[in-house]
């Protein structure tokens, strides 16, 4: 028996549903999904059907479910919405032209990040995650420590990663890369994700890497944004 209590709603548990998807779940069977959910099957079943005929999931011929079509279409229709889009992919894609490596923008989504900007321009031969993928924050990687450090309750290792401003990994989730990731914020302070450059780990030495963050600042900081808290202090 699962220990998960699912919401009451009808509709708060049809979006608990769609939750449980990601890049590590992209299919996932009506037992599994009343695992994660702690829905009974037959409640999720009932919930399942509505999502497919709404074309949020499609019911695979070995009768797992993954998400379905209409959720592109909301993707088109957010990035073309979206006032904080329009905002942030300029300085992404002129970070990556200054530094020619790949920027990235993520979010934390519950237990994930979620890439919201990406520059395409640096592709060549590594594997990046494209806008609108998430990969579990347990993964490790700069954005995941950076994420965590302005999002979770203060230890010593992130209040160090607060204080120095940014957070540099090599190899934690491939070996073969290097990255150095910083926070990003609104112009009230509010926290709104990090900024990540990620190269080569080979031609990449820490005070490349810094001098990069020093590039993005500056055009982050043109665009309007924060790079820098704003503790209220005069």
């Amino acid at each position: 028996m699962t220990d998960i209590k699912p919401p009451s709603g009808v509709l708060d548990r049809g979006m608990l549903l769609l939750s449980l998807f990601s890049m590590e779940r992209k299919r996932l069977q009506l037992r599994e999904l009343a695992e994660l959910s702690g829905l009974d099957k037959a409640t999720a079943l009932r919930l399942l059907k509505v999502l497919v005929k709404w074309g949020f999931l499609e019911k695979n011929g070995d009768g797992a479910y993954s998400p379905g079509p209409a959720n592109l279409r909301l993707s088109s229709i957010f990035k073309a919405t979206s006032n904080f889009i329009s905002r942030i992919e300029p300085p992404v894609a002129r970070i990556s032209a200054r530094v020619e490596q790949t920027t990235s923008f993520f979010i934390r989504s519950g237990n994930e990040r979620t890439c919201l900007a990406r520059d395409h321009a640096y592709q060549d031969f590594r594997y990046f995650i494209d806008v609108g993928g998430s990969v579990s924050l347990d993964e490790g990687g700069a954005a995941a420590q950076l994420l965590f450090a302005y999002t979770e309750a203060e230890t010593p290792a992130y209040a160090a990663t607060k204080a120095r401003g940014y957070y540099i990994s090599r190899g934690e989730r491939n070996k073969h890369f290097a990255s150095i990731a910083f926070p990003l914020f609104e112009s009230d302070g509010s926290f709104l994700g990090a900024v990540t450059i990620t190269g080569m780990a080979v031609d990449l030495d820490n005070e490349t890497l810094i001098s990069f963050r020093d590039i993005a600042h500056a055009e982050m900081a043109m665009a309007g944004f924060e790079v820098i808290p704003d503790t209220g202090d005069e």
